[in-house]
């Protein structure tokens, strides 16, 4: 694929009726298969120690096969490390994820505080908001901590493979189009996964279960709510959305978040009239709990998977240490316990 020209592999595509996703662009040169040349540039070092190695060996008297195999056997390890690439991200090398990523994994800082107000000019102060690139999210925008107002928009999809040739030829000649007309430099556009979270369907459920009067439909219907647990639970349960992100540098003026609205519902309009009929795109611009729980879901999927509306609540709290029910249970009992004995 890296010899296929990229107009011919758009054009190829494009006759099928097909769209090139952007993906992560791996910049490394290869050698040879999945050797790159920063593998033979990580491993020049320990080579060249089994030579030197070898050669003060050979100066001794003592050079036989052992003896080699010995030198180089620093080489060898570090050449298994990295050569034995990730079973699916062929970019990376046993020794980035297994090791030195887990490395610094165990010894990051674990441990970082929110404080309201203006961001610390110290960069290695432990803010939370220092961390996720995250200030703050007001007015239907993304604050961060590169001072950058963002806005995104939630846009439909269309699926080109229940299109016919000249459908899809129509399709794609209007996004070409609308990415022409855009006039916006700052554009991302992005797809994805985010958790479904079937919380509310559970509990409308649970109250139909208790109400039904015959056993066996109780128990046919206990077991579908316990299916419906595990698939929740599971990875798998995820919808794929689709995102269109606009940004701008955020100043003193109080007209930036004015800006940044009327970018937003400029390119809306552009985008539900890039296409008519049942083909027509649904445009919603995320307010602030909507980002919040994008940003959430981006961040810690597993956890916005579980905790879902609950998110929005969790955030929006006063207090300043938020517990779960059952350690509010036992604190209870003990200042309970505290008290009676202190008062008897």
């Amino acid at each position: 694929m890296r010899s296929e020209e990229y107009f011919d592999r758009q054009e190829r595509l494009r006759a099928s009726g097909k769209v090139e996703l952007p993906l992560n662009i791996d910049t490394k040169k290869y050698l040879y298969g999945n050797i790159s040349f920063q593998d033979v540039f990580i491993l020049s070092p320990f080579i060249i120690l089994g030579i030197i190695v070898s050669y003060f060996i050979y100066r001794m008297g003592m050079l036989d096969q052992k003896m080699i195999l010995i030198a180089f056997a620093p080489t060898l390890l570090v050449a298994v490390f990295q050569l034995n690439k990730h079973p699916v991200r062929k970019n990376l090398s046993l020794l980035q994820y297994k090791i030195i990523w887990k490395f610094k994994a165990n010894h990051r800082k674990k441990e970082f505080y929110y404080a309201k107000g203006e961001l610390p000019m110290n960069r290695k102060a432990g803010d939370t908001r220092m961390e996720l690139g995250l200030s703050n999210i007001a007015n239907g925008c993304i604050e961060s901590s590169s001072h950058q107002l963002i806005k995104v928009l939630e846009v439909s999809s269309v699926n080109l493979s229940l299109m016919n040739e000249l459908s899809k030829e129509r399709v794609l000649e209007a996004y070409q189009a609308f990415l022409n007309d855009t006039g916006e430099k700052q554009v991302q556009l992005m797809q994805v996964a985010q958790p479904v979270n079937l919380t509310n369907y559970l509990m409308w459920f649970n109250e139909q279960l208790d109400t039904d009067s015959s056993y066996a439909k109780r128990v046919l219907k206990q077991g579908y709510f316990n299916q419906i647990e595990r698939i929740q639970k599971s990875k798998n349960m995820v919808t794929r959305k689709r995102y269109v992100v606009i940004s701008t540098p955020m100043t003193s003026s109080d007209k930036d978040y004015m800006k940044i609205d009327t970018t937003a519902n400029i390119l809306k309009a552009k985008l539900e009239q890039m296409l008519s009929g049942y083909e027509k795109l649904d445009v919603k611009i995320l307010h602030n709990d909507e980002l919040l729980k994008f940003y959430y879901a981006c961040i810690d999927f597993e956890s916005a998977q579980a905790q879902g509306e609950n998110i929005i609540s969790k955030t929006n709290a006063n207090a300043d240490v938020i517990i779960g029910k059952n350690t509010a249970k036992e604190l209870l009992n003990y200042y309970k316990n505290q008290m009676n004995e202190r008062f008897e």
